[in-house]
């Protein structure tokens, strides 16, 4: 169980470095991936099963980790919220994902870029030591 934990929170790091860079090269792709965030019931599940799956990977790994605490509250962290997203109406997460994307304008996705690019370098780094 382990090495799968390691594997899912690897490939979560993997995926914020994917999204930092769409984030910086692409920010209308990134707000229009944004405005589908719930946009239906099976990106909805989708997401939440993963964001669900990654926080138990966090949660399962922190005992084998350097960083016990900090990984036992970010798994909770996303499992929790995980479960809150599955109990309220799919349209309010996804209002306030379409909330966000009229919000943010492409400087801004472009600034918080470098964040999801640092988090996803802990993220790996970190799981690898």
């Amino acid at each position: 169980m382990e090495l799968f934990s390691r594997f899912v929170i690897i490939v979560f790091g993997i995926w914020l470095l994917w999204v930092s860079g769409a984030m910086v090269t692409r920010p209308s792709f990134a707000i229009a991936c944004l405005r589908k965030f719930a946009s239906t019931n099976l990106i909805n599940y989708t997401e939440i099963s993963l964001r669900f799956i990654v926080g138990a990977a966090f949660f399962s790994y922190a005992p084998h980790s350097n960083y016990m605490t900090a990984y036992q509250i970010i798994g909770i962290f996303l499992a929790v919220t995980a479960g809150v997203l599955m109990l309220i109406p799919r349209r309010w997460h996804h209002n306030y994902a379409l909330w966000w994307a009229d919000k943010l304008t492409y400087n801004q996705v472009v600034f918080c870029a470098p964040f999801s690019f640092v988090t996803g370098v802990l993220v790996i780094a970190l799981s690898i030591t």
